[in-house]
């Protein structure tokens, strides 16, 4: 039996079965992808509420073995898992030497509209990941979320409120459609009052100090339990 015969009954099967048509990687023409999001999660199972099994962030690449709409089966650092194919640029042939592309295909620069301060402090932000959550920490050795945000933002001259409810005053409201790098997200608890902060560093995350035993790290925006508890977005270079 030839192996397009093969290839056409897996794929009838597949579609038979789940209803959904997933292509899977041709061995003779090798595949890769380098990642265009910030962060980008990898997950047990093709859907965003299945279980995190780790992220890549941007220009790395991972091997591809499996495509389906909306999601590829991808390794990386030994784990096996999905991501978003929306976040993913596919390319053919054997991948390149190294980890990481220099530059990233199929990527807008960046507009003018975006504050260079903002990128600035949300690259500064980036330099903190892993430190623990300490609260009422405003500095390196620990922080909470507003002291976070307020260190941040005092190395660029300027002084905010201290806690989170007060930095929602700060600058200029803009509206989430609007989100951009460098702005402050505030969170709402069930009562409607804003307990929670973080900086927006693009595609969807965010860099924040989550809780007590946690440590700064990236969390979405769009997804999960922040989404739903967004109070507002403030701007504070524009």
């Amino acid at each position: 039996m030839s192996i397009k015969r093969i290839y056409s009954i897996i794929l009838t099967l597949t579609i038979l079965v789940t209803g959904v048509i997933s292509i899977p990687v041709s061995a003779s023409t090798s595949s890769y992808g380098i990642v265009t999001a910030d962060v980008l999660n990898i997950r047990a199972e093709a859907s965003t509420t299945s279980k995190i099994l780790g992220q890549v962030t941007q220009g790395y690449y991972v091997d591809i073995s499996w495509l389906e709409p909306g999601w590829a089966r991808i390794t990386y650092n030994d784990i096996n898992g999905y991501c978003s194919s929306d976040y993913i640029t596919v390319c053919e042939g054997p991948k390149p030497a190294g980890i990481r592309a220099e530059i990233l295909p199929n990527t807008v620069s960046r507009s003018g509209a975006v504050s260079s301060k903002g990128q600035a402090i949300a690259e500064r932000a980036k330099d903190f990941l892993g430190v623990p959550y300490v609260y009422g920490g405003t500095s390196a050795k620990g922080f909470d979320c507003s002291g976070l945000v307020y260190f941040l933002y005092k190395e660029m001259g300027v002084t905010l409120n201290r806690v989170a409810a007060g930095q929602m005053t700060n600058g200029k409201w803009v509206s989430l459609d609007d989100i951009q790098p460098g702005d402050i997200v505030g969170f709402k608890n069930s009562s409607g009052y804003v307990n929670h902060v973080g900086i927006y560093v693009g595609n969807g995350m965010m860099i924040h100090a989550p809780q007590t035993g946690d440590v700064v790290k990236y969390t979405s925006i769009v997804e999960g339990n922040y989404a739903g508890r967004i109070a507002g977005v403030r701007r504070i270079f524009d």
